[in-house]
């Protein structure tokens, strides 16, 4: 079977209507509804209906047997018998099919490269074509990680042994995970495809489409962080990495360096916070929503000072532009250079940092940009103390500070407990976190030079002139792409043989279409 069913119903970052979560949370719900929400639980029976996210329930009223009508329910259409529906009356004779009597094979599963891929997986932007489409509220952003984690969930939750029983027929699982396949493994070299689009008419597809040439190699930036953790000695227990998002497609450890280091780096280019809580320790992208809403009454007053203290640094301590080196995987890991500027402020320092990781340079100048502007929303800071009643607060979370008649978010930086708990926070816009990508940028490759065999000809022509001898022939030769030079080498037997003579010139060799005319050449 092909599987392209939707594995999620994504709507804008911070404004979703059935769940508040940000992208962070999404592969949690990818993962979980490969047999839940649309395709299984309900469908929406109109555009305007998933607009407003009216959703129906499946049923199947006295038949009671709603998985006839649930795409996603593979395991209940397998294990059951089948019955034709003349007319929508269910037949009192049972199909041919026996339940559990074949495995399953998906023949091709996965979403394109994205925003919001996994809303509509079998969805294909080709501008050349009349059914092109991007998935339902996508914006037509390159989002390598979503189809990442599409792919992530249906091998993970097909590969649970809970979730793919043993068949009492045959010797092994519902869904046969070795056959299934992922969509699309092109055989054409990377990364002359898709950068040659004078060579292949469809590369420019392969930025939003469903390859996953040159972008299977990157690893999710979940499992890089695991790996340092553990590389500490960590037990994987203690480590909760579920809050991350994003993909690597190399990183380079260039120098003696702690994990803590790497992971340091790694953070500042994603954007994301570790916190112990609980006994782990959990790593937690920025730009989530608040979790608790604090009151000017909510708070402590301190014995000396004021009850709120709020801080806001000089322009003039910012950077008016940040410029951050990355490589290129698709250009032989060659540096490439973003950047991202304010205009109008009163500042004219420029900073700038080499990351040793090649990410594709859209994603670097998005990430880059969120850094510049993160810098200079987090410029306001707040500190003020609250009482025991807020102990499930941890560093990382964000909580809405009710402040002058508005709203501000605030994510918390540090916590100090004793009578009361001491924080220190920065300011959060969300909307720093949702940033375009850069403008792709042409790739610039060095096409290897690939000498072939050459056409030589051998020629018995008359002797043309007094210092030529009579008994040597002439010979011609043909190439593309021309070396350069010729040599001519020969031997009385199979071996050992030597120069006779070199040539620069090449020939022009073809076939007459009609006869030659008798006369001078």
């Amino acid at each position: 079977m092909k599987a392209v069913l939707t594995l999620h119903d994504s709507r804008r970052y911070f404004l979703f209507l059935s769940h508040p979560a940000p992208w962070c949370d999404c592969l949690k719900r990818v993962r979980s509804e490969p047999v839940s929400d649309e395709g299984f639980d309900w469908f929406y029976a109109s555009a305007a209906d998933r607009s407003a996210q009216i959703r129906t329930p499946i049923t199947d009223g006295a038949a009671a047997k709603p998985w006839v009508f649930r795409p996603k329910d593979i395991r209940a259409w397998w294990s059951e018998l089948h019955y034709n529906r003349p007319g929508g009356v269910e037949s009192g004779t049972q199909t041919a099919w026996g339940p559990q009597s074949k495995p399953i094979w998906f023949t091709e599963t996965g979403c394109p490269a994205i925003d919001r891929g996994s809303n509509q997986p079998d969805a294909v932007f080709d501008p050349k074509s009349s059914e092109s489409a991007t998935p339902h509220f996508s914006r037509g952003w390159r989002d390598d990680a979503i189809q990442r984690a599409h792919l992530e969930a249906t091998y993970l939750f097909w590969g649970t042994p809970a979730n793919n029983p043993v068949s009492t027929i045959y010797n092994g699982r519902m869904v046969h995970l070795p056959e299934c396949a992922a969509s699309t493994w092109d055989a054409r070299p990377y990364p002359f495809f898709p950068e040659l689009t004078g060579v292949w008419a469809d590369a420019p597809n392969w930025r939003l489409g469903h390859w996953l040439t040159g972008r299977l190699g990157a690893v999710s930036l979940a499992a890089l962080v695991r790996h340092l953790c553990l590389r500490t000695g960590m037990p994987e227990a203690r480590i909760d990495v579920s809050g991350l998002w994003g993909a690597v497609e190399g990183y380079a450890i260039t120098a003696l360096e702690s994990p803590r280091a790497s992971i340091t780096t790694l953070s500042r280019h994603f954007g994301f916070d570790a916190v112990e809580t609980e006994g782990v320790i959990r790593f937690l992208m920025r730009g989530r929503g608040s979790v608790a809403t604090i009151a000017p009454d909510d708070l402590v007053a301190a014995r000396d000072g004021d009850v709120l203290e709020l801080t806001r640094g000089q322009e003039t301590e910012l950077p008016q532009a940040l410029k951050w080196q990355v490589a290129r995987a698709d250009e032989d890991y060659d540096a490439a250079q973003v950047e991202a500027r304010r205009i109008t402020v009163d500042t004219a320092r420029i900073a700038s940092e080499s990351f040793p990781m090649a990410v594709p340079p859209e994603e670097a100048e998005r990430r880059c940009r969120r850094a510049l502007m993160e810098a200079w929303v987090g410029r306001e800071t707040a500190a003020f103390r609250l009482p025991p009643s807020h102990l499930a607060l941890d560093p990382a979370d964000v909580i809405g500070l009710e402040h002058d008649g508005r709203l501000v978010d605030l994510r918390l930086v540090s916590i100090a407990d004793a009578q009361a708990r001491g924080i220190e926070a920065v300011r959060q816009d969300r909307a720093v976190y949702d940033l375009p990508p850069g403008d792709a940028r042409a790739v610039s490759l060095t096409r290897p030079i690939v000498f072939g065999a050459p056409e030589a000809v051998l020629m018995d022509l008359p002797q043309l002139s007094e210092d030529q001898a009579p008994h040597r022939p002439f010979v011609a030769a043909h190439a593309k792409p021309w070396p350069g030079e010729m040599a001519v080498l020969r031997s009385a037997t199979t071996d050992g043989f030597q120069v006779l003579t070199t040539f620069g010139t090449r020939t022009r060799i073809g076939a007459l279409v009609t006869d030659l005319h008798i006369g001078p050449v």
